[in-house]
């Protein structure tokens, strides 16, 4: 195992590595949450501002605010995911309450003239990404099973490496190859031990125990329609936003905005997979495979915006938002059970070094999410409402893992550039006000892919009302998100997707008040 410890550390830092594309699609994508009435009017408030979470995406819009305030949201959604995989179509749902925003702006108005007319500080927190999810995909795979991912990466090591040493426990081999080789070869390590794979002898022996092997092959086989597979994944955790904004309005017409943003990162995923349904000739007769995966971590951004009044009613808005930078950190806990074929009595194997809390700790690593561009425009109909559009772009393509001079976050950059792609975001949203005290609104957000293979597109129905008491505003909003994509059961080897369509509910509750 350690016979190429000196060319093992020369790589150290390549091999170390476990990210994937769905790290890079997650910390990308952001969501429309936030205040009750945003939410309702879709989130397009780039020209409209006067709300909390509109400074999240101008950061001119705090100058829009008559008063000071504060404002504090809850939200709750209803989730329902219908996932297809092959054969087989599976129903899941779930529900989260949580709070989604809370906020203050402070106005400050010159009273004594000049061509700065308004100064305004805010401090807003947003949810900007709730991981809370679940969802479960069965059906036979005709194609390939999970040995591919386990042929994956032990195809080219030598088998001392990826194997126990005379007397050593599995967990203490987990542990040892994990410092060595770093994670791929922990997982041909699984595959080995748990017979998954086997070893094919040198040329001209038949040893299969020669520790200069380096070629394998599977250990199972398929049934009469293949492979069947059960796949269970629960996620939670958010990402939370803290902006601190700055904005002031010039001569009555430019709002101009600056916005510093904080973010912390909590993700937890485990993912259950069975395997089952071999051929007579299979050397197992059962698999399972569960994966734990926790990442934490911080982020930074900055954004700057205008909202430019060409008219008491039209008014015109454009914000750049910078890449947010990332600052993350895994740990994985892993465990494979297998019922071994052997000529007496099928011997149950469980390799857990999880369940004596051992994790496989990753070193930290950087990553840059995208920026983004906006475009908005809003017409104010004099005291009756409003009606506003927004339009976005993020080049997806542009997300890079850091730093870029290692080799495998080299290829894994490529493997963005070549699967993703720019998008765009139109939203449109309304307010009608039957009176000064009740006003009625509605949204649509609609979002292009951002996969090159497959279409990953959303869009969002949304709606709600306000009631103004004065001195406070209640605001309620309910969404219908509708979105579809796909996701690869693992990154490597046994990579067949199933297709995940989601119809969530949100409803959104803000309580705002002036100081």
């Amino acid at each position: 195992m350690k016979k190429n410890l000196i060319f093992l550390l020369g790589l150290l830092f390549s091999q170390l590595n476990a990210q994937t594309l769905f790290d890079a699609e997650r910390y990308s994508n952001s969501t429309i949450q936030g205040s009750a009435r945003f939410a309702a009017m879709g989130g397009a408030f780039g020209a409209v501002g006067g709300d909390f979470s509109a400074i999240e995406i101008n950061p001119a819009a705090s100058s829009i605010f008559g008063f000071s305030e504060v404002g504090v949201s809850l939200n709750s959604i209803q989730l329902k995911n219908t996932t297809t995989y092959f054969n087989g179509v599976e129903e899941d749902n779930g529900n989260d309450l949580s709070l989604n925003q809370a906020g203050i702006v402070l106005v400050l108005n010159e009273e004594a003239g000049g061509d700065w007319t308004k100064l305004s500080f805010a401090f807003n927190y947003n949810k900007t990404a709730n991981y809370d999810n679940n969802f479960s995909a069965i059906g036979v795979n005709p194609n390939r099973g999970i040995d591919q991912y386990f042929l994956f990466y032990a195809q080219g090591k030598y088998l001392n490496d990826i194997s126990r040493l005379d007397g050593e426990t599995f967990n203490t081999a987990y542990v040892d190859i994990g410092d060595f080789s770093g994670y791929p070869a922990q997982q041909a390590l699984f595959g080995y031990e748990g017979f998954v794979i086997n070893p094919i002898p040198l040329a001209g022996t038949t040893d299969p125990t020669n520790p200069d092997i380096r070629s394998y092959n599977t250990n199972t086989q398929a049934g009469a329609s293949g492979y069947t597979h059960e796949y269970f994944k629960t996620s939670s955790g958010r990402t939370n936003k803290y902006t601190i904004n700055l904005s002031g309005v010039y001569q009555d017409k430019l709002y101009l905005g600056f916005s510093f943003n904080t973010f912390n990162v909590e993700y937890r995923e485990t993912s259950h997979f069975y395997e089952y349904g071999y051929g007579p000739q299979s050397g197992i007769s059962q698999l399972d495979f569960t994966n734990e995966l926790i990442t934490l971590g911080t982020a930074n951004s900055f954004q700057l915006g205008a909202i430019y009044k060409a008219t008491p009613q039209l008014r015109l808005g454009l914000s750049l938002e910078s890449p947010t930078y990332y600052r993350l950190s895994d740990q994985i806990g892993q465990s494979l059970n297998t019922v071994v074929r052997t000529e007496n009595e099928d011997l149950d194997l469980n390799l857990n070094p999880s369940a004596s809390g051992i994790y496989t700790f990753l070193p930290g690593y950087q990553f840059n999410s995208p920026g983004s561009v906006r475009g908005s425009l809003a017409y104010i109909i004099n005291d009756i409402g409003l009606i506003s559009f927004d339009y976005s772009i993020k080049a997806h393509n542009r997300a890079k893992f850091t730093p870029e001079n290692d080799d495998y976050f080299i290829a894994l950059n490529n493997q963005i550039e070549d699967n993703f792609q720019t998008n765009q975001r139109l939203q449109i949203g309304g307010e009608f006000r039957l009176n000064p005290q009740i006003s009625l609104r509605a949204g649509y957000s609609t979002e292009s892919s951002s996969r090159i293979a497959f279409d990953n597109s959303q869009s969002i129905i949304s709606g709600g009302l306000g009631y103004n008491f004065g001195a406070s505003n209640l605001d309620i909003a309910l969404q219908l998100q509708d979105l579809s994509t796909q996701q690869a059961l693992f990154s490597d080897g046994l990579t067949d997707r199933l297709q995940l369509d989601q119809d969530n509910l949100n409803l959104v509750l803000t309580y705002r008040l002036k100081l």
